[in-house]
């Protein structure tokens, strides 16, 4: 029986909501910016 090894990413996440529809991950606060940058709607939610 094998088992699965628990995958530990402890990189910080950022989640950005470019519209009403589309959500992305970003890794960084500057990688946010840019996001919000290009789409001026968007927000950075939790």
């Amino acid at each position: 029986m094998k088992t699965k090894k628990e995958i530990i990413d402890n990189r910080p996440k950022v989640k950005v909501q470019i519209d009403y529809r589309t959500v992305i991950t970003v890794r960084s606060e500057q990688a946010a910016k840019t996001w919000m940058e290009k789409y001026p709607a968007a927000k950075i939610i939790d």
